[in-house]
């Protein structure tokens, strides 16, 4: 059995981290395509694109428009926004165009080193996977906004945004360009553009920095009552317990996009996160734990599925969507430490500490169908439910709801194993050590970290049980772990609310206060 050496983690971590540079330096090599993108009439919601693309002076080249976007698992039909597609030379002749499938155009070159190709970006949903134009600002998400060339090599994708006079700034998690104007910035490759939303607008602009760490708290929209200040103080705080939990952050820079159109949904990005919410969310005389525990969610995505991710989540092909039984990882236990990380900040009271995996809990338990569907199941079919695991049905389970209940199972399980001093951290450390980056963990590989961090434990029929059955969750380890029960019902009716049990001795109190990082009341 390996022995792990906890003080070498995070530099090992760290060194995971790191971009991948040689990549980067080939993408260096080839002519970028160069978008520049224009917001005419706002108020009509569409956007201009002209895109100088390099040909190799092939005949033709073809093209490509993704159909899904990492971190959503949901076929879309971004194509379907695309206008008034045209073709030509640089000099002005047109040029053939034609369209075999609806994401993808074949262009007659005419043997020319480029062509230019222009179209029209219909953007009147604001989501996250959406793009969007009004009067007050624009969002626009990588796949559903940009046509790439179809290829395997790493190429650079340089965007030129000019932005509506009614706007003054643009923001995103993309580097400035070469020619260092405003609003014009750079790509390394096709999956840091769809990796990296922009928005534009009259933004509400706040940061902070944690450990060399520059982070922007943006707001676009209805950003009267945006209290910007507030919510980058209430992030700092985020992020410093995601610094202490890793070891380090994976980024220099990390850009908070909030479109503050309403509605709900986020979606995480290696350097930024784009997010829809309302400016009430900053508001009021304590902290929005709901709110919080949204944002902690997103960030943490950063590490867990942007850096250590299931096998099958990488590299990305944007024509077919990719399937993984990891996602109670990838989506599960980030909701699992997004509560967590909200708790260990030192927001809200003990009793909201307990009341997060508490409504996980209840939300499993009243979901007729954990009966029916394992959790495996859950995140392979998740394209077939068209909700990217949201959403409730009496045939599935969601991963967001039974992936944090099974996370702390394994928690519990691990510290009662190592007598508290080992955690599920320790495993989410060192898998990063050893699948973070290009390489990506399998589902063996991720039990067997799980199972050394425990000292060598045989988790084998506990993974089968949780995972790949529909059997009902036993709580008894993390009760008696941590000295919880779930309070009295009324007459026989069950409740799934954990509190403090009565007589909870010393060393459970201990193992509930090491497991929240606060005083056990």
């Amino acid at each position: 059995m390996r022995k792990i050496n906890l003080l070498r983690i995070a530099p090992l971590v760290l060194a995971c981290f790191a971009l991948l540079a040689p990549q980067a330096r080939a993408a260096q090599a080839n002519e970028p395509i160069v978008y520049t993108v224009k917001f005419p009439e706002p108020a009509k919601q569409y956007a201009l694109v002209e895109a100088v693309v390099p040909t190799g002076k092939q005949a033709a080249v073809e093209m490509m428009m993704p159909i899904w976007t990492p971190g959503y698992y949901k076929v879309e039909n971004y194509a379907a926004n695309i206008q008034e597609l045209k073709a030509r030379t640089p000099d002005g002749k047109a040029l053939k165009v034609d369209q075999p499938k609806k994401n993808r155009w074949t262009i007659q070159t005419d043997g020319g080193k480029a062509v230019v190709l222009t179209y029209k970006v219909s953007a009147k949903r604001s989501f996250v996977t959406s793009n969007y134009v009004g009067d007050d600002m624009a969002v626009l998400n990588g796949g559903p906004s940009f046509i790439t060339l179809v290829e395997k090599a790493k190429r650079p994708h340089d965007i030129h945004l000019e932005l509506s006079p009614k706007w003054k700034e643009s923001m995103t998690g993309l580097d400035p360009a070469p020619d260092g104007k405003p609003h014009h910035y750079r790509a390394s490759d096709f999956d840091t553009l769809v990796d990296s939303p922009i928005m534009a607008g009259n933004l509400a602009i706040t940061d902070f920095t944690v450990e060399g760490s520059k982070h922007y708290v943006v707001a676009g929209g209805n950003t009267a009552q945006w209290d910007g200040k507030r919510a980058a103080a209430d992030f700092e705080k985020l992020v410093k317990e995601n610094h202490r939990m890793w070891g380090g952050l994976p980024f220099k820079r990390y850009v908070y996009l909030f479109s503050l159109k309403g509605g709900g949904g986020g979606l995480e990005h290696s350097n930024s996160a784009l997010m829809m919410s309302d400016a009430a969310s900053t508001r009021g005389p304590g902290p929005n734990l709901r709110f919080l525990r949204f944002v902690s969610h997103e960030y943490f995505h950063a590490f867990n599925v942007k850096r250590l991710r299931p096998v099958e989540l990488g590299p990305f092909d944007y024509e077919k969507e990719p399937r993984t039984t990891g996602l109670w990882v990838s989506e599960g236990l980030t909701n699992y430490y997004g509560d967590l990380v909200v708790s260990r900040a030192g927001f809200g009271t003990f009793a909201d500490c307990l009341s997060a995996m508490s409504g996980h809990i209840n939300s499993l338990q009243n979901s007729p169908g954990r009966l029916v569907q394992t959790l495996d199941k859950s995140s392979y079919d998740v394209w077939q439910g068209g909700g990217s695991g949201v959403g409730k049905s009496d045939k599935t389970i969601s991963y967001y709801t039974k992936g944090p209940v099974v996370g702390w199972l394994l928690d519990a399980k691990i510290q009662k194993a190592t007598n508290g001093k080992k955690s599920l951290d320790d495993v989410m450390k060192i898998a990063m050590q050893r699948y973070g980056g290009e390489k990506g963990f399998t589902a063996d590989q991720f039990r067997e970290t799980a199972e050394e961090v425990a000292g060598g434990m045989d988790m084998k029929a506990s993974f089968k049980k949780w995972l790949a059955t529909t059997d009902e969750l036993d709580y008894t380890e993390p009760l008696d772990w941590f000295g919880l029960r779930f309070a009295p019902g009324e007459g026989a009716k069950k409740t799934w609310r954990l509190e403090v049990r009565p007589d909870a001795t010393e060393a459970q109190r201990n193992h509930l206060q090491a497991w929240l990082r606060r005083d056990v009341k």
